[in-house]
């Protein structure tokens, strides 16, 4: 929960932790002496207490996520086949290489210079067709 800095005129400065939501709900800071309403002067992130893992995964990378980093290193120890590898990883770049290969290939075949060039004239397709629904008539593309 982030920590608050409140500051009450008779009183000074005081420190409050509470969730956001609660200083939303609560309309701010209150001094805990007077109960009067203080101006807060600073909102601070919680503190990080304990190892955080290097990488944290996002659920795109393998389609999960972990509450804890045992709970991690326990997954890729059971699930051999799933590695997560970094950016600059020659696997990884031969991964993407050939993606975007059979990408520009699919969109040559129907017609296209690239997947770029199929992306953008799809998109400007879909922009000219919902203009044309919405009944303008001079559209520019």
């Amino acid at each position: 929960m982030p920590t608050y800095t409140g500051m009450c005129v008779p009183h000074g400065e005081f420190e409050a932790i509470k969730k956001a939501s609660e200083y939303i709900r609560d309309g701010g800071l209150f001094c805990p002496v007077c109960n009067e309403k203080a101006t807060t002067i600073i909102r601070k992130a919680p503190a990080v207490i304990g190892p955080l893992p290097s990488k944290q995964l996002s659920i795109d990378q393998i389609g999960r996520s972990f509450s804890s980093p045992e709970e991690q290193r326990a997954y890729f120890n059971h699930r051999k086949d799933r590695v997560i590898v970094g950016k600059d990883d020659s696997a990884w770049i031969n991964h993407r290489d050939s993606v975007r290969n059979q990408a520009d290939r699919t969109a040559r075949k129907q017609g296209f210079r690239d997947h770029e060039d199929r992306k953008t004239r799809l998109k400007k397709d879909k922009t000219h067709r919902e203009a044309i629904s919405r009944g303008e008539k001079k559209i520019q593309v």
